[in-house]
């Protein structure tokens, strides 16, 4: 009886409402999209130029410290100097030399020196003041020698917004610094 009673009175054909989503449901989706891309663009550049800053330093520094390992291992003095606003050199104990080109690992736009009047210094600093070419040691030259200690000074980074130094003290050891809020931070 079932059946029959299904067949004389059919089920009512029920109509769905259109799925997907309407133009002004997609542009106010754009728009949302469009506002948050405008605001985390500029923040990115800043964030990826930051660390480009970061970077060159830490590579500089790490490379002090290769050098440093050179001249223990060796037992023989080890010296670097800067060539110009974008490079220093390695010279070894034989008369080697190897060019290095500040930042090169990174891509950042990195050069010695600071910007802006920072009247402070980390506690290498051989002046009362960052020195304007970016090399405070004693004749311009960090000497690594063959026991370990060094000379001490530091060695100042920019890349014309942030400011980054490299202190190294009598005994050789290397620590990076970030000028923020007026003094020199340890990172």
């Amino acid at each position: 009886m079932g059946k029959i009673r299904h067949l004389i009175y059919p089920k009512k054909a029920t109509i769905k409402p259109p799925s997907g989503f309407t133009v002004i449901e997609l542009m106010v989706v754009i728009a949302i999209i469009g506002i948050v891309m405008a605001l985390a663009i500029p923040a990115f550049s800043s964030m990826q130029r930051t660390m480009r800053i970061r970077a060159g330093t830490k590579s500089a520094a790490q490379n002090f410290r290769h050098v440093r390992e050179r001249a223990l291992a060796t037992g023989r003095n080890y010296q670097i100097t800067q060539i110009d606003s974008k490079h220093y050199q390695v010279t070894d104990p034989d008369g080697g030399v190897s060019v290095i080109n500040l930042g090169h690992a990174t891509g950042g736009n990195l050069q010695f020196g600071t910007t802006g009047g920072i009247g402070v210094t980390p506690p290498e600093a051989n002046i009362g003041s960052p020195d304007g070419d970016g090399f405070d040691f004693d004749s311009e030259v960090l000497i690594f020698q063959a026991r370990g200690a060094s000379s001490k000074g530091v060695v100042y980074i920019n890349d014309g917004n942030d400011n980054y130094a490299i202190g190294v003290n009598p005994l050789g050891k290397i620590r990076i610094y970030h000028f923020a809020g007026g003094s020199w931070i340890a990172l």
